[in-house]
């Protein structure tokens, strides 16, 4: 049965998939409950060992989206693998469902820890007195740890105050304690205001904006750059306001981390350059027509059965409420403004290219 083809919800069994278990019936809360058996609890428990010991992390994962995301989740808590924590980093980035995502944060706490190896010689498990606060008896840190910690800060400075509830919760609960956690130096503050594309000087023969594509591309791609100096350009460019560059960050526009390894140097350089050539999945560009006779025009960085949140072309996001659009219609262009690197030089975009794939 599951042990044989070890993804989530193989057993068809509505108690497999809803996990937790349902409580207990009022006559069975006494404080003698525990002495009766409870079989309800069986199956989900025996899925969600077998999900863990055949390492099922793939299938747990596309089963977030599913009707058996409860039985997924409870398995990869208990997965302390590098792919877990990059697959759920995945998920965080491009999710826009706030309940999934506060589950996976929930997740990504418990797996901050690790059970400590058994050893006779460590008195703390043989106390009288076991501190049995958390899901671990002796809480370690694992090679994955530090990055899990550090994302946390992040959504810890940039969240909403739900978000940063939850965590909180989180964290105490799972006696997860992280230094500075309430001034991550981590992240970038996100500006307020829109994108303003910088002047070119026309008689400045270095610039982007007055050099052939080819040309720009040739010279950014033979230069190394300077990642320190990139990281200055991704803010004064204003790609800092559509665009996400560490893990735990809420989700606004394309997702950075790690996009050295998914994109080439030249794929990244034609990006910035031609912005429609190849646009980011999930973030097409959408018109809004509302009945007001309005048009709106963006990516949508955020939706709900109520409202669609739109992210213009200057980085702004609007509001709109579902009941007010009359029609929407995809686009064929890229909301990234063209232009944006013009008042640059080539050997300036290489710094830039360089700052993005030093993000992961």
């Amino acid at each position: 049965m599951l042990g044989a083809r070890g993804h989530c919800g193989v057993v068809q069994n509505d108690k497999t998939d809803a996990l937790p278990p349902p409580p207990l019936a009022e006559e069975e809360t006494k404080t003698d409950a525990w002495r009766k058996a409870d079989p309800g609890r069986v199956i989900p428990h025996l899925a969600t060992k077998a999900l863990v010991d055949l390492n099922s992390i793939d299938a747990c994962l596309a089963a977030l989206h599913g009707p058996h995301r409860p039985g997924a989740l409870a398995a990869l808590k208990r997965m302390h693998d590098p792919k877990t924590v990059d697959g759920l980093f995945k998920v965080l980035s491009t999710s826009r469902d706030e309940a999934l995502r506060r589950e996976i944060w929930t997740t990504l706490i418990r797996l901050y820890h690790r059970e400590g190896e058994f050893t006779v010689e460590s008195p703390k498990w043989w106390g009288t007195r076991p501190d049995t606060t958390g899901p671990y008896y002796d809480r370690q840190k694992w090679s994955e740890s530090d990055r899990i910690g550090d994302a946390i800060k992040v959504a810890m400075t940039e969240g909403d105050e739900a978000l940063k509830k939850h965590i909180t919760e989180q964290l105490k609960k799972h006696v997860v304690n992280l230094d500075g956690i309430s001034a991550a130096e981590i992240a970038m503050a996100e500006p307020d205001k829109a994108i303003v594309i910088a002047k070119t000087d026309p008689n400045d023969k270095n610039a982007i904006a007055n050099l052939a594509a080819d040309v720009v591309a040739q010279r950014a791609a033979a230069t190394p750059g300077d990642a320190e100096k990139g990281k200055l350009l991704f803010k004064q460019q204003s790609c800092i306001n559509c665009h996400t560059f560490a893990n735990g960050q809420q989700p606004k526009g394309p997702h950075l981390v790690d996009i050295g390894k998914r994109y080439k140097r030249a794929e990244l350089i034609e990006s910035i350059l031609n912005p429609s050539k190849k646009i980011a999945q999930g973030f097409d560009t959408w018109a809004f027509a509302m009945e007001d006779g309005k048009v709106y025009t963006g990516f949508v960085a955020l939706e709900s059965a109520e409202t669609v949140t739109v992210r213009d072309a200057t980085g702004i996001s609007r509001e709109l409420h579902q009941q007010n659009i009359d029609d929407r219609v995809k686009q064929e262009i890229s909301m990234m403004p063209i232009g944006i690197v013009g008042n640059l030089s080539p050997e300036q975009l290489a710094d830039l290219i360089a700052y993005l794939e030093s993000l992961h």
